[in-house]
C-alpha cells in the first residue's frame, strides 16, 4: 500500500510540473519554434544606420518587407496561373523599403548584396526581382555590402533612383543668403564674398565589435582633447573606439 501511495504522489508531482512548463496544455512538438534574438544581421544593421543618416530625414525606412505586401498579382481567369505567379513572390522579401513621409507610399526598394548573392539560386532570385521592379516601374537600388559606407555617396545614389534632383535636395543659396558683399575700393563695384563649399562627410565605418555604425565625436578631456575619434553609436552598451586616420 505504501508503494501505491508513493506512486500516486510521484504522478501528481509530475503532472504539476508539466502544467507549469506547458500552461496552455499544448504539445511541444506542435510548436517547434524558437525566437530569433535579432532581426538584422550585423551587415544589415550597419547599413540601416548609414541609410537613416543619408535619407532618414526625408523618407520612412522599413526593413524585411514581403514582396507580396508591395506587389499584387493581376486578376486572371486561370486560377492556377495566378497561384503560380503569386507563389513566385510570396516567399521573397525586400531588404529595405523607402516610403514617403506623408502617405507612406512606396518610393523605392533597396537590396543589400552580400556574399550570399554570388550563389546561383540567389542570382536567379535577384534577376527575377530586378525584372519585376522594372515591369512595375519600381526603383530598385542594389548596394554591395561593405565594411564602411559614404553617407553622401549613398544619399546621391538613393535620391537619383527616386528621381530627386540633387540640386533640389540641398537648400539653394540665394543672393540674400550670401555673406555681405565687399566693395572694391578702386572700382566701387560690389563683389560678393565666396561662399565656402560644404565639407564632404567621411565614410562611416562599422563597429568592429558589434557592427553598428560608428559616430564621429570629439575628445573633451585628456591629452587628445579637441581631436575627433570614431565611437560606437550604441554607447554605453558598446564602448569601442577607433582613431580617426589623418
Amino acid at each position: 500500500m505504501d508503494w501505491f501511495v508513493l506512486f500516486v504522489v510521484v504522478l501528481a508531482v509530475l503532472a504539476v510540473v508539466a502544467v507549469k512548463l506547458n500552461p496552455q496544455g499544448r504539445k511541444d512538438e506542435d510548436y517547434p519554434y524558437n525566437k530569433n534574438q535579432v532581426l538584422f544581421t550585423p551587415a544589415e544593421r550597419s547599413f540601416l544606420g548609414v541609410l537613416e543618416q543619408a535619407v532618414g530625414g526625408e523618407y520612412r525606412i522599413f526593413a524585411k518587407v514581403r514582396v507580396a505586401d508591395i506587389v499584387s498579382v493581376d486578376s486572371m481567369s486561370n486560377r492556377s496561373a495566378w497561384q503560380r505567379a503569386f507563389n513566385r513572390i510570396s516567399a521573397k522579401h525586400f531588404d529595405f523599403v523607402l516610403c514617403s513621409q506623408d502617405d507612406l507610399s512606396v518610393m523605392a526598394v533597396i537590396e543589400l548584396d552580400d556574399k550570399s548573392h554570388k550563389k546561383r539560386k540567389r542570382q536567379e532570385r535577384d534577376a527575377f526581382l530586378a525584372q519585376l521592379c522594372h515591369a512595375i516601374n519600381l526603383p530598385l537600388i542594389q548596394v554591395p555590402a561593405q565594411r564602411a559606407y559614404s553617407v553622401p555617396q549613398l544619399r546621391s545614389q538613393v535620391l537619383s533612383a527616386v528621381g530627386v534632383r540633387l540640386e533640389s535636395s540641398v537648400q539653394a543659396i540665394t543672393t540674400s543668403e550670401l555673406a555681405p558683399a565687399q566693395v572694391e575700393p578702386e572700382t566701387g563695384v560690389a563683389v560678393p564674398t565666396e561662399t565656402p563649399l560644404p565639407a564632404v562627410e567621411p565614410a562611416v565605418p562599422a563597429c568592429p565589435k558589434c557592427s553598428a555604425p560608428m559616430a564621429l565625436r570629439p575628445a573633451t578631456s585628456g591629452a587628445n582633447a579637441g581631436q575627433e575619434f570614431w565611437g560606437c553609436s550604441t554607447f554605453p552598451k558598446c564602448r569601442t573606439l577607433i582613431r580617426v586616420s589623418a
